[in-house]
């Protein structure tokens, strides 16, 4: 059971949309998870490797090494090893700290901070690194990259002390900064982000085994890119400084930035052709809602997939959201009862002075519910994949059309970003601990 907490949520009535709700959600951290992804992919068939249609002669591969970061890491080098079983040489995964259940084989796990790095991450990529960089022409490197992987996977570049690249996360996170813009700069500043770690893993054929967790699955993103070429460049880390009003405060690293060596730069596209490696997306955004798509459709539930790329401020959206469950409801519009919409992608928060306590998929939440307070059989929700809206222990929430909170107490919540602590009142927050995977946000509202 993926929700820890069932029992404590359908305390406070609404009984059945709570349990439609829950049920989807855990659909589709169950169609995420690293071992249905790897398991489905990756086949072994006499001496031949098959990863996807691509296939690898064993016959001309000598080690095959696992490699990779990231907060699904654990559970996807797991797989590799049932997947192929003695043909595991050896390896070296950085994962959460805490996520980790159980051991590995041959492959070495080491923990470290998330969001921001730790001392841990970099000398764990440090030893991953040369793990890369030993690998010979006939050996085989499988790279395990999924969310989460850009603050695990952290060695910053000469002159840069942790400290100040932690400081800088930190700042980041709290502008509301998007996951896009933090890793232009993390690009910037790093030894194996922006295509570095398929520049060490040369040359050796490469494998990298990708769980999305980015609005578009656009593979520059994903873990800040580290087996991909990159076209961003340090002005465009500049002008992410610049935006965010951060350069004075972060003068060394804009004055770095500026000043710049081009040869420093990630690696592009014409070295980039130089490599043998192939990137490949086993699970993302798309494979959770796709899964509670066909499970709504088993419970005749119609639905819509509304987007798996919204973004945007977190009670925006829920606005929206909101809004259309009432639409469902008075009008039979977009679409009849009983109905589920759903929706992925990544919200963010901009946070005033001395917020409260919330992540959002919270905010979203409260934001949706707002809207549907009085309108029966109805809920409205959102968690993080991974098990952590913010920085809370927190997944998301639940809001029905039941619940007994008035508007202006729901506005007064979300002016000090305290979502959490409303949303745990009224028995509406989510619990499931560390998933073991990280397909980005999911939001869902059921008019039954």
């Amino acid at each position: 059971m993926i929700i820890k907490n069932r029992t404590s949520l359908l305390r406070s009535g609404a009984v059945e949309p709570k349990k439609v709700a829950m049920d989807l959600f855990e659909e589709a951290i169950n169609s995420a998870l690293p071992y249905k992804a790897i398991m489905d992919h990756l086949k072994v068939k006499g001496d031949s490797l098959f990863a996807g249609e691509v296939e690898y002669d064993l016959a001309s591969i000598d080690r095959v090494l696992v490699i990779g970061g990231g907060k699904a890491s654990f559970g996807m080098a797991k797989s590799v090893e049932s997947a192929l079983g003695s043909l595991v040489d050896a390896g070296l995964i950085v994962t959460k700290r805490g996520g980790v259940k159980g051991s590995l084989d041959k492959v070495k796990i080491r923990e470290a901070s998330h969001p921001v790095p730790d001392l841990a991450g970099v000398k764990a990529t440090e030893e991953l690194l040369e793990i890369a960089e030993r690998a010979s022409k006939r050996d085989l490197v499988i790279v395990l990259i999924s969310g989460g992987g850009s603050a695990l996977l952290s060695c910053p570049v000469e002159g840069i002390e942790l400290s100040i690249l932690q400081n800088l996360t930190e700042d980041l996170l709290e502008s509301g900064a998007s996951i896009e813009e933090i890793n232009t700069l993390r690009k910037q500043l790093s030894r194996i982000k922006g295509g570095r770690l398929a520049r060490a893993t040369h040359p050796a054929k490469g494998l990298a085994l990708i769980i999305s967790d980015v609005v578009g699955d656009d593979l520059r993103y994903i873990a800040s890119g580290p087996t991909v070429p990159e076209d961003s460049r340090s002005e465009d880390a500049l002008n992410v400084l610049k935006k965010y009003d951060l350069k004075d405060k972060h003068s060394r690293i804009a004055g770095l930035l500026k000043n710049k060596d081009p040869k420093t730069d990630p690696v592009g596209e014409e070295e980039f052709g130089e490599f043998d490696i192939e990137n490949q997306i086993v699970a993302s955004n798309d494979t959770a809602l796709s899964a509670m798509a066909r499970k709504a459709e088993k419970m005749d539930i119609n639905s819509i997939v509304l987007s798996s790329m919204l973004k945007g401020e977190s009670r925006r959206v829920g606005n929206l959201f909101g809004q259309l469950a009432c639409s469902i409801y008075a009008e039979g519009h977009p679409l009849p009862r009983p109905s589920l919409l759903l929706s992925g992608g990544e919200t963010t928060v901009t946070l005033s002075d001395n917020p409260g306590t919330g992540g959002p998929n919270q905010e979203f939440t409260l934001a949706a519910g707002r809207e549907i307070i009085g309108v029966p059989d109805s809920i409205v929700g959102a968690i993080d994949s991974d098990g952590e809206d913010g920085s809370t222990g927190v997944a998301g929430g639940l809001m029905s059309g039941k619940e007994k909170v008035s508007r202006d107490e729901i506005n007064s919540y979300l002016r000090n970003h305290d979502s959490s602590r409303l949303l745990k009142e009224m028995d509406g927050a989510i619990i499931t601990g560390q998933t073991g995977t990280n397909v980005n946000d999911l939001r869902l509202a059921v008019v039954l």
